[in-house]
């Protein structure tokens, strides 16, 4: 005990000793850019002692003479400082941005940390600034509008690329990174409050190493970290955005009058017979009541009064009052972050909700991510760990999909529907069958088989659970000074259910049941049991990876900088599905009924005469993808004027042939870049930051639907017996696909940074891409895909950030613009002239675009009938079976492509006070698109159904005015096709729009301390305002033609405290 209080009475000598040697030192921190206060970070070198400044930058802090004391900041610089013994005011201590000279910041390729001022490489970094000023579930999203080249596409395969499409048939997404691994699954699974910045890797030089994916570029997500020395701090941010319910009325339809005006005249001319005698198919009401007329000519007040009642429904507005509802989404995250002198960790819960705008439609999402790091053996080993977590579940109503395609004679609801009483109570409308059937089918003791729309808002439903588990690991020892040896795993584990439930009363339950049931012997058979029905589907993602990696970084005689790694990584991904169908499925007890398959020939209740198994929806699925990449990467700085650098990698794979992978794929490039404004000779002042750049080398791109080895697909439930369809014949000579990527770039600043940005220009050239050809007929494959064809593309690119006004008020400006021209070189299977006009958007043809608009060529209406008309020979005709199948490449015209040339924005932040400001506008040219319009068939055009029916041509000289073509006497396909994709519907699709406006509020006093805070900001955001301009004489949003898009309003609160 005596030795004990001896030991406590020294320590507290010395801390006695210390304090009375310490000494209060207040003062505050600012910005040296604009003298704004900094909540900076202020510690006692080597003590672990810090305090967080205000908001303002004032702090207290006790130091003992000759202490160091280290501010540091986000975005500013560390500096250190030894404050003099006797401080006779307050300390002011002024920290440099990050940003101090041109683009000085570090971006992440995913395998390294590079310092872009001496990158020859295009990278485009967006920041949590940038990030956070939109909002939404899908981090993804928030790039739209804000990256040069990075574009959202609204027609073809891939939702977004990057500088164009390099490929034909290939995966054309950009390859996306997270946290140095590639991301394997959903984009939805990654909570955006988790990131902290996403760089875009767009040509050979920054995406290169990522070998035989990056054709496509590549996208590159940070997630957070917390900070070494730094007190915990808390993080809280929350949004709701409400989405206005969809316009219905904004589509251009028939009215129900017309519609009804119509199906008179089909049923004037018997249209309507061979339903009718069927005993068994569905006719409108309206077409109920002419027979009713025919029928009973007395009833004929009657039926008119009927039908004048029906003119006057219209179902869009049941459809808005049972179906649609405004969606709101609700997104909440917290965090906590911070670290001590050998480690730093962040943890982060994320949840969201989402009401769809569809009554049933819903989105959950639960996430959960902790990251850690730490520091061995006086910091030559670091440890980093990494865990997320993600739980999402998606509920869908599928019964509009269902109503919408009603199986009346045209195919779709009729305009004047009923869906529910004057009271309320849900109607039953004719779906599939007739009154007359269902009468026949209740007297033999089926099930009841009417089809009441809003009775099956509550039995039917689709759910999908998804969950999402990614762990890693990693060590990092520092051999010695510059050279490190590095080691990562990752472990990436999905699962997927896709559940289609339809409880037994659902009408597509019911309609199965009663559909194979006959009566046999006086009884009642059921080949399909009682019950529900379920649909599932599952898929389920294993993967592994390992890289191994040794990074060097030397500067010698202090002007010579050396970088670079080299290493290898092994990747393994396993992906396993399955289908399957249960019917009599009762959800309460989890059991189902048993059903015979084998029958193939079971007669139809509605019509013995027709026969049919019973839907096997069955099926199994196994892919396994492994991958062997060897890569390097070297660097030489000379004097932070000239940097070049070198990559390559070699990649293979067990997709490709043997001879494939013994030579190698080698992927590669080169780039130089030249900081002009560094060099001695350099005396432009008003340019303080002027730098050039250039890059050459080889990107990959690979399609996992084509294999080396001859593949088949085997099946026997069509025909009862086992057979084989050949999918892929045998191809030893496959190959990734090659892209390769020149670029050119210059990076500059005005003084004072009052104009700064870059200008850049690349040449793409996709070669051996898989393409198509034709195969020997007597093999039995039509067709041969594999490495046969070539793109060419070429754009530029221009980013510009101006500060427009500095002071009490501060006006700034980002500009982006791109341009994009994109062909396709060289393609052996050429379509037909008729195929490439009616194809729709995407057909390969050298020379053109691969998503590109071809018309017929038009010739107005004919003065006598109003008859669409072509050009033959030179001369107006209307015959159509010439005009469609003997036209030449000459006689058809390409108008260009439907994907924008040249799209960007323009935004504008304003600051004044604690208010800010910003507004974006998005442009978009180049493009074109094709009208909808009205499609008559044999219908009159009610199978369209399209507003144009009511501009078509009537009488003579309606020729003058329009170029809708006449009703015409009989039925006529060709005469369909030619004015469906003529050019007289094609126009320019050019437009501006006001995208969004964001209002935000953030007070930066010391208020704030007493509530505990430390930041706070209140924002609203506006989205999809209007369309400003556009090009096109139609009156139709090209972008959506079936209305506009839904308008967006967002509240929300970010803070942060310690």
């Amino acid at each position: 005990m005596e030795k004990v209080s001896i030991l406590m009475l020294l320590l507290w000598s010395f801390f006695c000793a210390d304090v009375c040697r310490a000494q209060q030192i207040s003062g505050r921190v600012v910005s040296a850019a604009d003298s704004s206060g900094l909540a900076a970070t202020v510690a006692v070198k080597g003590k672990g002692i810090m305090v967080r400044a205000t908001a303002n930058g004032n702090f207290v802090l006790a130091f003992v003479k000759g202490d160091t004391l280290v501010f540091s900041a986000t975005g500013f610089l560390k500096t250190e400082i030894v404050p003099p013994a006797q401080l006779q005011q307050e300390l002011l201590v002024a920290l440099r941005p990050y940003r101090t000279e041109l683009n000085e910041v570090v971006v992440s390729t995913g395998y390294q940390q590079v310092r872009r001022s001496r990158s020859p490489g295009s990278f485009v970094q967006v920041d949590q600034a940038l990030l956070n000023r939109s909002v939404g579930t899908n981090v993804i999203d928030r790039l739209e509008h804000v990256v040069a080249g990075l574009a959202f596409n609204k027609v073809g395969s891939s939702r977004i690329s990057i500088r164009g499409q390099s490929t034909i048939f290939g995966n054309a997404e950009p390859l996306v990174v997270v946290d140095n691994f590639p991301y394997e699954g959903n984009l939805s699974d990654i909570n955006p409050n988790d990131v902290e910045s996403i760089t875009v890797l767009k040509d050979a030089s920054a995406a290169s190493i990522w070998g035989a994916r990056a054709g496509n570029g590549v996208i590159v997500i940070t997630s957070k970290k917390g900070e070494a020395n730094k007190l915990p701090q808390i993080s809280f941010q929350s949004n709701a955005t409400l989405t206005e319910r969809p316009d219905l009325y904004a589509r251009s339809q028939l009215a129900s009058m017309e519609y009804i005006a119509i199906e008179q005249r089909l049923f004037q001319e018997g249209f309507y017979e061979s339903a009718r005698l069927s005993g068994y198919l569905p006719l409108t009401p309206a077409v109920q009541l002419l027979y009713r007329k025919k029928e009973d000519p007395a009833s004929a007040a009657e039926v008119d009064a009927a039908l004048s009642r029906l003119a006057s429904v219209d179902v869009r507005g049941e459809l808005e009052r049972y179906y649609y509802r405004t969606a709101l989404a609700q997104q909440y995250a917290l965090s906590i972050s911070g670290g001590g002198k050998m480690d730093s960790y962040y943890v982060s819960a994320g949840y969201d909700a989402n009401r769809e705008a569809l009554v049933g439609g819903a989105f959950r999402r639960a996430t959960f991510t902790a990251n850690h790091n730490m520091q061995l053996l006086s910091g030559r080993l670091e440890i980093n760990t990494g865990l997320n977590y993600t739980d999402n579940l998606t509920t869908r109503n599928s019964s509009l999909s269902v109503l919408q395609s009603n199986s009346t004679a045209t195919g779709q609801l009729f305009p004047y529907a009923e869906l529910a009483g004057p009271d309320g109570r849900p109607l039953a409308l004719e779906r599939n069958y007739s009154s007359e059937l269902l009468a026949r089918s209740e007297a033999a003791g089926l099930l009841d088989w009417r089809y009441v729309p809003l009775d099956e808002l509550g039995r039917s439903g689709e759910q999908t659970v998804s969950r999402s588990l990614r762990a890693n690991a990693g060590l990092k020892y520092r051999v010695i000074k510059g050279i490190n040896i590095t080691t990562l795993y990752q472990f990436q584990d999905m699962a997927t259910t896709v559940q289609l439930e339809n409880d037994a009363d659902s009408y597509l339950a019911r309609d199965l049941v009663n559909r194979f049931s006959r009566v046999e012997n006086g009884g009642l058979v059921r080949p399909v049991p009682l019950g529900g029905v379920l649909d599932r589907q599952q898929q389920q993602l294993e993967g592994h990876l390992f890289r191994a990696q040794a990074d060097l970084s030397r500067t010698i005689a202090d002007r010579h900088q050396l970088t670079g790694f080299a290493g290898y990584e092994i990747r393994s991904a396993r992906t396993k599905g399955n289908a399957s169908r249960l019917y009599g499925y009762d959800s309460e007890h989890a059991q189902n009924g048993m059903v015979d398959y084998v029958t193939l020939t079971n007669p139809m209740f509605y019509d013995s005469g027709i026969r049919s198994a019973i839907p096997f929806l069955d099926r199994t699925s196994m892919v396994t993808d492994r991958y062997l990449s060897y890569y390097g990467n070297v660097a030489f700085s000379y004097a932070g004027t000239l940097t070049a650098s070198l990559s390559a990698r070699m990649d293979k794979s067990n997709l490709f042939g043997v001879k494939t992978n013994q030579n190698g794929v080698p992927l590669w490039s080169a780039g130089l870049a030249w900081n002009l404004s560094r060099e001695k000779f350099y005396g432009l002042g008003w340019l303080p930051e002027l730098k050039l750049r250039a890059s050459f080398g080889y990107n990959g791109s690979v399609n996992k639907s084509v294999s080396a080895v001859t593949t088949a697909s085997f099946t026997g439930y069509t025909v009862g017996q086992p057979y084989a369809t050949i999918i892929n014949p045998p191809n030893p000579q496959l190959r990734w696909e090659r892209i390769r990527i020149v670029n050119f770039g210059l990076d500059f600043a005005l003084r004072g940074n009052r104009l700064s940005g870059s200008i850049e220009h690349y040449i793409k050239q996709g070669m051996d891409l898989i393409g198509d050809a034709a195969y020997a007929p007597s093999s039995g494959v039509l067709l041969f895909r594999g490495n046969l064809a070539n793109t060419k593309g070429s754009g530029s690119e221009v980013s510009l950030r101006s500060v427009n006004l500095e002071g009490t008020l501060k006006w700034g400006t980002s500009l982006i613009f791109s341009h994009q021209r994109e062909t396709v070189q060289d393609y052996e299977s050429e379509a037909t002239v008729a195929r490439q006009v009616q194809s729709g958007l995407f057909l390969p043809r050298s020379g053109r675009p691969l998503y590109a608009l071809y018309s017929y060529r038009w010739a107005g209406l004919d003065p006598a009938d109003g008859s669409p008309r072509g050009l033959l020979n030179g001369q107006p005709s209307v015959d159509y079976p010439v005009l469609l199948n003997q036209a030449t490449l000459d006689e058809i015209v390409y108008h260009g492509p439907v994907r924008p040339a040249a799209q960007g924005s323009l935004i504008n932040n304003l600051d004044y006070g604690n208010f800010s400001l910003s507004f974006n506008l998005v442009y978009r040219f180049g493009h074109y698109f094709r009208k909808n319009s009205v499609v008559y068939g044999n219908t009159y055009g009610l199978s369209s159904g399209h507003g144009d029916y009511r501009l078509r041509w009537q009488y003579p000289g309606d020729e003058q005015k329009t170029f809708v073509p006449s009703v015409p006497s009989l039925a006529n396909g060709n005469r369909d096709i030619f004015y469906r994709y003529s050019e007289v519907l094609v126009d320019r699709a050019d437009n501006v729009r006001l995208q969004d406006v964001r209002i935000a509020y953030s007070p930066k006093n010391a208020s704030l301390k007493k509530y505990g805070l430390d930041s706070l900001q209140l924002y609203v955001l506006a989205t999809n305002l209007g369309t400003l301009w556009k090009a096109t004489r139609f009156d139709v949003d090209p972008e959506n033609q079936d209305g506009r898009f839904a308008r967006t309003l967002s509240f929300g609160l970010r803070m942060g405290f310690n």
